[in-house]
């Protein structure tokens, strides 16, 4: 089942990436920081899926999440071994 794109929350996602990289690009966290901040929300997601959501909502939106966490490990910026 495909579930119809929400432009609320295609907005807000392309804001928090947008948001995270420039965050990262500044120096202002690194990396691997904002990438186990997704991935917390991830183990959220997993552990409530099917209770305050459809089964359906869950599964996609934790593959979001992990398209979003690839995307922030795959740019430019200061890395882990940025951090002091």
């Amino acid at each position: 089942m495909t579930l119809p794109p929400d432009p609320h929350g295609q907005a807000a996602l392309m804001l928090c990436e947008g948001l995270a990289l420039l965050l990262i690009a500044e120096g202002t966290l690194p990396k691997s920081q904002v990438v186990e901040a997704i991935d917390g929300i991830i183990e959220v997601k997993q552990e409530v899926a099917g209770t305050s959501e459809s089964v359906v909502v869950s599964v996609a939106s934790i593959a979001l999440l992990r398209t979003l966490a690839r995307s922030i490990e795959a740019a430019s910026g200061p890395g882990p071994a940025a951090v002091a």
